[in-house]
């Protein structure tokens, strides 16, 4: 019965994060390139349950076991494309395809190099593309102050018109992550490279595999929100079956202990 307890109890724990995580999913519908997370859940080890008395057949294969309970063995982002949505400002970039943008983060006395699907960048008083939360776009040179009508190609190439001359100001480029879903989220739409994710490579928009750059778009989260209300109701069924197995285990336990002879 005291196993009972605990396997319900690890069954109230993984739902509740996959509550959370749900909730979390729906609290960022209209984020910008938001991914949508996906719990994974893993049964625990199992014991050999012991009868006591002679076994009537000693040749059985596999003695029986019960498992003790579950857990939460991961939570994953899931990198499918989100839909592009048309704002008209050329500098906001969206990704059609695979591959992220790069930005520069001010850590301590240095900078950070982290990834991004989210391309809502303009320029700040320096004339310096930047995000919504001031991070440098990494690019290869940025448009000098007096540039004009600011355009990016499809192939990360700026283009600019300074002094009534249409020149190429810069060249943008991606990333390519060996494994997505092995990146770290570091807030702010940012992922940060882990040793599970890989290195990140820069390459050129629409070759090795990258996606191209969409100007004048911005990629809408991934998450369905139907899909997703019915995993919350199933997770929240779930929850309560667990709970209502502990009660079970305890009013079992309650009546061993009232027994009389």
């Amino acid at each position: 019965m005291i196993g009972a307890l605990w396997r319900g109890a690890s069954g109230m724990r993984a739902q509740q994060l996959q509550v959370d995580s749900l909730a979390n999913d729906v609290a960022n519908l209209n984020t910008t390139a938001y991914k949508q997370g996906r719990v994974d859940f893993a049964d625990l080890v199992y014991r050999s349950v012991r009868e006591g008395g002679m076994p009537v057949d000693t040749r059985a294969a596999t003695p029986p076991a019960l498992g003790a309970g579950v857990k939460v063995a991961a939570v994953e982002k899931d990198f499918s494309q989100g839909t592009l949505v048309q704002t008209g400002d050329p500098l906001n970039l969206a990704i059609q395809g695979e591959g992220f943008l790069a930005v520069y983060r001010p850590n301590g006395t240095d900078w950070e190099l982290l990834l991004t699907r989210d391309g809502n960048f303009h320029r700040d008083a320096d004339g310096y593309l930047v995000n919504a939360s001031g991070y440098y776009l990494d690019i290869s040179a940025d448009p000098p102050p007096e540039a004009e009508n600011i355009t990016v190609a499809a192939d990360g190439t700026v283009t600019a018109v300074i002094n009534g001359e249409t020149r190429v100001v810069g060249e943008i480029s991606l990333y390519n992550v060996p494994n997505p879903t092995g990146l770290e989220a570091a807030g702010d739409n940012l992922y940060r490279e882990t040793a599970a994710s890989g290195a990140a490579a820069a390459g050129r928009p629409g070759e090795a595999g990258l996606g191209t750059l969409r100007s004048g778009y911005l990629e809408a989260a991934n998450v369905d929100l139907a899909a997703t209300m019915t995993r919350l109701i199933l997770a929240q069924r779930a929850y309560e079956l667990n709970s209502r197995s502990v009660r079970v285990a305890d009013e079992m336990w309650g009546l061993a202990n009232n027994l009389r002879r």
